[in-house]
């Protein structure tokens, strides 16, 4: 197996590792792609593939710089923490009648899903932390991934993310569709179980929090 095809593999196996747990990009393709459709829901899947790389690419390159940031600025996890109480809490006690609402009535930024997937993927300190660690643990037991590496390398590592992180996604959301269907959910039972994950993610973030 060449070098080149190793650093692929590794970025897809990083990225997949990272994009299993359920989070909140995963929960927006899987309600676009119940509730919209499918081509909608790519759309959050390819930006938020875009703002996974990034990521990494910051957390290759200043790693060491926002480790010590999210250390000394824990208000900032705990911002999230509590931005995903607040929209689990609205999932949670969503009105049937909210979902009756049409998505005209908001302003057109915010029926962009490219913006949804990029901002839900690259607005994430737990995700940064997960690749400042995960390459910190490439470099002790695999092989150097650093800044210094030819080009020719580092682009097959984020390649390779890029098909991990969009790879996942998108099976969550077919995954969502099969759920749904197979169980002919509500859209209010949906949401109920949108808003009871995202509670699980907070209580499982400020868990972590505390033990750091």
């Amino acid at each position: 197996m060449s070098l080149l095809l190793s650093y692929f593999l590794l970025g897809v196996f990083t990225a997949v590792v990272g994009a299993i747990p359920l989070g909140a990009v995963n929960l927006a393709v899987i309600t676009t792609s119940v509730k919209e459709n499918t081509k909608k829901a790519s759309r959050i899947t390819l930006s938020a593939g875009v703002g996974e790389v990034l990521l990494a690419i910051f957390a290759l390159y200043f790693g060491l710089e926002l480790s010590y940031f999210f250390h000394e600025n824990q208000w900032v996890q705990i911002l999230f923490i509590i931005l995903f109480v607040i929209v689990g809490a609205y999932f949670l006690f969503l009105k049937k009648e909210n979902h009756t609402r049409s998505r005209y009535d908001k302003p057109k930024i915010f029926n962009s899903k490219f913006i949804t997937g990029f901002s839900l993927a690259i607005l994430n300190p737990p995700v940064i932390i997960y690749w400042i660690l995960a390459i910190s643990l490439i470099n002790k037991y695999l092989f150097a991934l650093t800044a210094q590496n030819y080009l020719i390398s580092l682009l097959k590592y984020f390649s390779g993310i890029k098909l991990g992180k969009t790879g996942t996604i998108y099976l969550y959301g077919k995954w969502g569709i099969k759920l749904a269907q197979r169980q002919k959910s509500s859209p209010s039972k949906l949401s109920k179980t949108i808003g009871i994950a995202l509670l699980i993610i907070a209580f499982l973030q400020s868990i972590k929090l505390i033990l750091e």
